[in-house]
């Protein structure tokens, strides 16, 4: 890896490496790595200003450790996020929707409103909301 991209990768916060390495593992977990998956995972890294090149390095780091996001804005977007990834293909998977309930508990939501939360997410990112809109409506 060159020097510059080293000290790039080493810049971005490990929570956003991690986050973006879950989101590879949502596009693996059906085994069938759709181009429509790939095509997602590097739109969302310009969004989070990354660029191809460092999202191949990110996917492929090894010792990861999982980092929670700290707010609940946070919590959302990164479950919107998966959310997204999940459905690049046109379809949830059920390997895919363990990988959801998994991260909504990880990140400290109940667990007898996980199915709930997984549900919401899947109906607006179907229905095209955006991030924006999905946290004014649960801040509402």
């Amino acid at each position: 890896m060159e020097l510059q991209q080293k000290k790039q990768l080493d810049n971005i916060d490990d929570s956003l490496k991690w986050h973006f390495f879950n989101m590879y593992c949502m596009a693996l977990s059906d085994t069938d790595f759709d181009p429509k998956e790939a095509e997602l995972l590097y739109k969302i890294g310009l969004e989070h200003g990354l660029d191809k090149t460092l999202i191949d390095e990110i996917v492929v780091t090894s010792g990861l450790r999982p980092e929670i996001p700290a707010t609940i804005e946070e919590k959302v977007s990164y479950l919107y996020d998966l959310t997204r990834m999940a459905w690049a293909d046109g379809e949830i998977k059920e390997e895919e929707r363990l990988v959801l309930l998994k991260n909504i508990l990880r990140f400290g939501f109940k667990e007898e409103n996980k199915i709930q939360i997984m549900d919401y997410l899947i109906e607006n990112v179907k229905d095209g909301k955006t991030l924006d809109q999905i946290i004014t409506e649960i801040k509402a």
